[in-house]
């Protein structure tokens, strides 16, 4: 059974919650459109920040239906994610999307992100020229 409510205990709130997952990811997966990067805690259950930048989605309105749409498909999910700390970003290709392909296209990167839980590929050495 899929909770219905997104309480304040599962929403990443300061600033050095998303700074958590931006220094130091474990897992991502990502679209033109989207990018989720994910990064376990020690809380028992997952937990949502969104970045959906007025860059990307000029309107309010659009910035909101993203939102949405993702807190929608991360209530169906939390359950299989176990415990991540997940930041979703908005790329500019998604205010473009209409919900039902966004909607799915959030709950495929859930799924990609749920089998690289065990462990992400060991990051790779950038060549210099």
């Amino acid at each position: 059974m899929t909770n219905s409510v997104f309480p304040r205990q599962v929403r990443l709130l300061t600033a050095g919650d998303y700074r958590r997952v931006f220094s130091r990811a474990d897992s991502k997966a990502q679209t033109s459109e989207i990018l989720i990067l994910a990064r376990r805690n020690e809380l028992g259950y997952s937990r949502l920040g969104l970045v959906v930048a007025k860059k990307h989605a000029k309107r309010a309105v659009d910035r909101n239906e993203i939102k949405r749409i993702v807190r929608e498909s991360f209530r169906h999910h939390q359950s299989e994610l176990e415990n991540f700390d997940c930041v979703v970003l908005s790329r500019s290709g998604a205010k473009d999307l209409d919900k039902v392909q966004l909607r799915n296209m959030v709950d495929q990167l859930w799924t990609r992100l749920r089998r690289k839980r065990h462990g992400s590929r060991a990051p790779q050495k950038r060549k210099t020229a």
